[in-house]
């Protein structure tokens, strides 16, 4: 398709909400704010009696109805999704974000000529909170996905499939310089927190992965009276739930707010905090540490690759993965940090021209219009 002849008609799979909370219903929100207008998007979306949103000529959304339970909700949900895709779908692309799709992409292949994109969004597999089982699942669903999908793409630089290309492209981040309109009041005075002087971590679903028993031991035996506050789903896995809410009650200075907050809050609390710390053992590129060195805070991070590369090798608030100590010295570093002798415009500026939305949005694009084809 040429740049001057007829859009796409693209459907997105694999996301669940919108407007977004976390992970890839993220990414999807932040792209279709920049896709051209030129190509005509049908969003699928779970039915959970949100208010619906707003679907204009070439933006629509598909609400699809989902069992209850923690395994068959997603299924149930994915299954009905390729039925409405198959039945009522007149598409040129189809776009499944995530791999945990991928026992259901061989039905998007029953229509023929829909060239069919597949993201991977992180390794589900690499997860603690998934047993054993569910851990073979996610590995025979992403050989399917693989072998269903005419093009790969990845969040992660890292992610290799034997026999196939897999496009980078990684996630993007905002650099707005005004403040959002919160959905939500966020309690600051209830929880004692003032602007400036609280470090801060914050996750979409809690799990073991995200580090936080890492910072929770660092933070125990750091000299400093600032507030630690830590946001987050803690509904996903009730066990790291409860280990967390443990080690938090022995330290008055840790601040739970346990449930997830609007884009706009979030984004608002992140730009009050001194320092945000990042300490994930495992990731595919996440927005949350994009977007909080875009609001040009200090961020203490992992040394994990994903995360060196957003911020650099040579990024000075980087600490070994898993290390309590060089956490908690590093977190002493950046609070006793003078305001002068660290100019956090440098890697600002470096996240600036590698992760634009627009770019990425317009990666995407171009992959929707090439014909369907082996690689």
């Amino acid at each position: 398709m040429s740049a001057d002849g007829p859009g796409a008609h693209v459907a997105v799979l694999g996301i669940k909400s919108l407007p977004a909370f976390a992970g890839a219903d993220r990414v999807v929100e932040h792209l279709l704010e920049r896709f051209s207008p030129r190509n005509e998007y049908t969003i699928y979306l779970i039915r959970d009696g949100s208010p619906a949103l707003f679907c204009t000529a070439k933006r629509h959304y598909v609400y699809i109805p989902a069992l209850k339970g923690k395994y068959l909700r997603a299924t149930s949900y994915f299954l009905l999704c390729c039925l409405h895709y198959l039945v009522k779908g007149r598409y040129d692309s189809a776009h499944v974000h995530n791999s945990d799709f991928g026992f259901f992409c061989p039905l998007l292949k029953l229509k023929r000529g829909v060239r069919v994109v597949g993201t991977f969004h992180g390794d589900p597999a690499t997860r603690e909170k998934w047993s054993r089982l569910a851990k073979i699942f996610f590995r025979v669903s992403e050989a399917v996905f693989v072998r269903a999908c005419d093009t790969l793409t990845s969040v992660s630089a890292e992610k290799t499939v034997q026999g196939r290309t897999v496009h980078y492209i990684p996630n993007g981040t905002d650099f707005l310089a005004s403040v959002h309109t919160s959905r939500q009041e966020f309690p600051y005075s209830e929880l004692s927190l003032k602007a400036g002087e609280y470090v801060m971590f914050a996750c979409g679903r809690l799990d073991r992965t995200k580090g936080l028993h890492h910072l929770l031991q660092a933070y125990r035996d750091l000299p400093t009276d600032a507030q630690l506050l830590i946001v987050g789903d803690f509904s996903h896995d009730p066990a790291y739930s409860r280990e967390i809410e443990r080690a938090a009650s022995a330290d008055n200075r840790v601040v739970l707010y346990k449930q997830l907050l609007d884009r706009e809050t979030l984004c608002e609390v992140l730009r009050r905090c001194a320092v945000f710390v990042f300490p994930s053992e495992v990731e595919a590129m996440s927005m949350m540490l994009l977007e909080a060195i875009a609001y040009t805070r200090v961020v203490v991070c992992s040394d994990i690759p994903a995360n060196l590369a957003v911020v650099g090798s040579g990024y000075p608030f980087q600490f070994a993965s898993q290390d309590t100590m060089a956490l908690r010295d590093m977190l002493e570093n950046a609070l006793t940090l003078s305001t002068d002798a660290w100019d956090a415009k440098r890697i600002h500026e470096r996240i600036k021209s590698i992760f634009s939305w627009d770019k990425i949005a317009l990666a995407y694009e171009r992959l929707y219009e090439v014909r369907v084809e082996a690689e």
